[in-house]
């Protein structure tokens, strides 16, 4: 299952004093992995809700304007960056979002967004996270689908 952000309605995203987000201690995907056990028979065609955990993202800095943040992903590249930078700003309530790689050996990738008054930056990069979670589903199921058809030449590979 891949990472993404839990949506606002189940539990606040708070910023504890070492400004790193909270994520409650217990598994959430396991309890998700029940839950879904349970109500297969109903919900077949739902995806669980996804979650960052505490240690990959953090927010960068001081926090008083909730419409400009930086948030730092730690073990992310330019892979993420571009794309995740990408479906942001196609977001209209966006006005920047950008990212950069501070130094070459360290694993940090930081993305900046600054949203209008309409919403704010946490939302915009859930929101982002989302929207590029669901293109890559799709992206992939379309893929499965292709080589499904079995339209395609096989070569033999010569050593």
């Amino acid at each position: 299952m891949a990472p993404a952000i839990k949506k606002e309605d189940e539990k606040p995203v708070a910023v504890d004093q070492d400004n790193q987000m909270d994520v409650d201690e217990t598994s959430e995907v396991e309890e998700q992995e029940e839950e879904e056990e349970e109500n297969s028979d109903e919900e077949m065609d739902e995806e669980p809700d996804l979650v960052v955990s505490a240690d990959k993202i953090e927010i960068v800095g001081t926090h008083g304007d909730p419409t400009a943040m930086t948030f730092c992903f730690k073990e992310e590249d330019h892979t993420l960056g571009n794309a995740l930078r990408h479906v942001i700003n196609k977001n209209r309530d966006v006005d920047f979002c950008g990212y950069s790689i501070p130094h070459p050996s360290e694993a940090k990738m930081n993305v900046r967004i600054q949203t209008t008054d309409n919403t704010n930056a946490i939302d915009a990069l859930k929101s982002g996270l989302q929207d590029l979670y669901d293109m890559v589903a799709h992206v992939r199921e379309a893929y499965v689908e292709g080589l499904e058809k079995k339209e395609y030449v096989e070569f033999e590979e010569v050593a």
